[in-house]
């Protein structure tokens, strides 16, 4: 844990837009939930693996409040058994037989949410790219806001990720999203 915190706080020195954290722990830990809500409030958009746990919960760190839990779905969409449920379930990517790089640089393929969050984090960097001026808090509302919702909230979140349709909707959702901060400007 100790040596998550202190790549945290390099993240936050470096001005890093996103932190992608493909881990998870069972035991929380008050100086680590310290760390991501600085990352936070530096303006960073953390996103993290719910966990393999299945119906065990969500694991740390996603189980914050300022992280993205992100759990996986199947070829056909549908949550896998493995997958964390619970209510801090934000969004839902593919993590069944994902093609990767292992270890040491070989090919693999593999199941699991720590394969599913860096598709929400590669989706939040084409998003992001747009515009390197709006928030953490805008490109989390935009991913949530054009996932598809067809299952329950803590197994699916807010719904499957829809690259394509955030990106398509991004002018519309940034007026909308300026005029609600406008809003509250001046509130």
């Amino acid at each position: 844990v100790s040596r998550v915190i202190e790549a945290i706080y390099m993240a936050i020195e470096q001005k890093v837009n996103i932190i992608n954290m493909s881990f998870g722990l069972s035991e929380y830990s008050e100086a680590l939930e310290q760390a991501v809500h600085d990352a936070q409030k530096a303006g960073i958009l953390i996103i993290a693996a719910a966990g393999n746990t299945g119906e065990g919960g969500v694991q740390y760190p996603a189980a914050l409040d300022d992280v993205m839990a992100v759990g996986a779905v199947n070829k056909d969409g549908i949550v896998e058994d493995y997958s964390a449920k619970g209510k801090e379930i934000e969004i839902v990517a593919p993590g069944e037989l994902v093609n990767t790089t292992g270890f040491l640089g070989t090919e693999e393929v593999t199941s699991g949410t720590s394969l599913s969050a860096p598709q929400i984090t590669a989706i939040a960097a084409l998003i992001w790219q747009k515009d390197l001026t709006v928030s953490a808090d805008f490109v989390r509302g935009l991913l949530d806001e054009s996932a598809n919702l067809y299952g329950d909230k803590e197994s699916y979140g807010y719904g499957l990720v829809d690259a394509e349709y955030a990106l398509n909707h991004y002018k519309e959702y940034k007026e909308k999203y300026e005029n609600s901060s406008n809003k509250e400007g001046k509130s």
